[in-house]
């Protein structure tokens, strides 16, 4: 029961007093933070949870589209934190775990039984993925529950948060006419989320001084994103990022998003709002439903639903320079580092492609049409390009995929030069140019999960189930134990365990994670591919 314990006497006259009475937690499981007192709950799976802290005022009306605003009056009475908050809005899905609106900027906070708020535990802070326009942090196949218990289990125990942040239209949009400060918006809700945590964390038995950092595919873009573009000192210490496209597929200019076709001004047209500096402020009036059910058709409309990509802005914005050329520059802080990609990274995205039973005439000119699609402007995708692609990645070529290799041709190309261009190349450029300079940790899964489809092979992903769990089989569960503890010694000692070396220039290794066959293997695997997608000429075309 809610107690009370502090009274407040406030002198209204001489003759008149009026007692204000303020609400203090009697409970471990009450917390009072920055933007309130929230009650949280006792799981019988061995954790405490808050679910639904807002750690920003809505961004809804005059405040759409604008970087997060903090929560000013903050309410006295103490506030349920048994249920998740609002997912952004987004197509609707199953996978949401809760209900979706405006008001979504929330997280989630889970700790082991029995911590109590002096046991400065390590924090690892969750990033979801969905290519900057899909995702919640109320996903139940990223339940933290069996990360935290094996914390515990091995000795190591770690409080894990999770954050949501705004995705497409509502989160990045992009043009000439939104302000610097607010292009990215989704990514500056995850910077004001780690400097909530950086304040309040402590109070739920975290150390604020051992935040990691940690996303899968957007979300692991967007991990690195916060390490090369925040200011220093950073609200975290270390990054781990499963398959990051280093950091995004392709980041065009703001301005480019308002040339003829492309995401802006088609938004403009659909909702009627004018081009012009007015042109945000018209878009904030649009009614909600309206402005979703336009987002949600446009993605539809669009192969793997790419249709916003985090943009690069002018002086005063998020990202000011391209990622490439902020990683040759050496100007972000030195934090450790660990993330590697998938065997299989790019057969789920190259399904469209798959069985269309072209002649081997036709597949090249099926496959360049089909990566100018990818890209938000592929005015610079030049026939040279397509030339130099389809010289590395040729027709009838039965390395494509490893073991997973179809027999579908134009699929298998496909699936390869996503692989290597999005996920492989990219991972290999960040950890070439910065190795020597940061304590840098590689992988590559490899592992194929029991009851997969093998058309997909070991596909973008398939390791989270053997993290987060439920681990699908049995014959997984020493490797999704060992795999899990990396990370779980990463949030811990920065280091994923002694037996992983750091990569280095002159000692190129990354760990392969299969199962009965975790060793150390040179990074030399589709070299040539990934040295000629990272090349100037290639990184220009691709704006990365």
């Amino acid at each position: 029961m809610l107690t009370y314990s502090r009274w407040t006497i406030v002198c209204l006259s001489s003759l008149q007093f009026v007692l204000e009475v303020f609400s203090v937690p009697t409970s471990s499981l009450d917390v009072v933070t920055t933007t309130g007192t929230f009650r949280g709950q006792s799981n019988a799976n061995g954790t405490d949870s808050w679910l639904g802290i807002p750690y920003a005022q809505p961004p809804v009306g005059t405040l759409r589209f604008k970087a997060p605003v903090p929560i000013l009056q903050v309410p006295q009475q103490v506030q349920d934190a048994s249920q998740f908050g609002d997912a952004c809005p987004q197509p609707p899905s199953t996978s949401l775990g809760a209900t979706m609106s405006e008001n979504c900027l929330n997280l989630n906070i889970w700790r082991p039984s029995g911590t109590t708020a002096d046991s400065n535990l390590p924090v690892m802070v969750w990033f979801y993925g969905g290519g900057f326009n899909t995702g919640s942090a109320s996903n139940p196949s990223t339940d933290p529950t069996r990360i935290v218990n094996l914390s515990v289990t091995i000795g190591k125990p770690i409080i894990f948060v999770s954050i949501n942040y705004r995705l497409n239209t509502f989160g990045f949009l992009a043009s000439a006419d939104v302000l610097p400060e607010d292009l990215n918006a989704g990514f500056l809700d995850q910077r004001a989320t780690l400097e909530y945590v950086q304040e309040n964390i402590v109070k739920f038995g975290g150390d604020p001084s051992k935040v990691t950092i940690w996303g899968q595919s957007a979300g692991a873009g967007a991990v690195e994103a916060q390490l090369l573009y925040g200011s220093e000192p950073l609200p975290f210490r270390a990054v781990i990022a499963d398959s990051s496209t280093g950091p995004f597929k392709n980041a065009p200019y703001s301005y480019q998003y308002d040339e003829p076709g492309k995401p802006y001004n088609r938004l403009l047209s659909a909702t009627g709002c004018l081009p012009g500096p007015t042109s945000v402020e018209c878009l904030q009036r649009v009614p909600y439903e309206t402005l979703l059910n336009i987002t949600n058709e446009m993605l539809a409309n669009t192969v793997n639903g790419q249709l916003w990509e985090p943009t690069i802005g002018p002086p005063g914005s998020f990202a000011p320079e391209r990622p490439s050329q902020r990683i040759l520059s050496q100007n972000f802080a030195r934090l450790p580092y660990l993330g590697g990609t998938n065997l299989n990274e790019g057969a789920t995205f190259s399904q469209a492609l798959w069985n269309l039973s072209l002649p081997s005439s036709e597949q090249t000119a099926a496959l360049d049409a089909w990566i100018g699609e990818l890209v938000v402007d592929n005015s610079t995708l030049t026939s040279t390009v397509f030339d130099g692609i389809n010289s590395y990645f040729p027709v009838n070529d039965s390395t494509y995929g490893g073991p997973w290799h179809t027999g579908d041709m134009l699929f298998d190309r496909a699936e390869s030069w996503y692989t290597d261009n999005m996920f492989l190349g990219p991972r290999r450029f960040f950890f070439e140019n910065t190795a020597d300079y940061q304590p840098m940790y590689g992988y590559y899964f490899t592992e194929f999960i029991p009851g997969d489809n093998p058309d997909l092979g070991v596909y973008h992903a398939s390791e989270l189930m053997l993290i987060f769990g439920p681990v699908p089989t049995p014959i997984e569960d020493v490797f999704a134990n060992q795999m899990t503890s990396y990370w779980i010694n990463f949030v811990n000692d920065m280091t994923p365990g002694p037996d992983w070396p750091r990569y280095s220039s002159s000692s190129k290794q990354v760990m392969q994670l299969m199962r009965d066959n975790i060793t150390l293997i040179p990074d030399d695997f589709s070299l040539a591919r990934t040295d000629f997608v990272n090349s100037p000429a290639l990184l220009a075309a691709f704006e990365k």
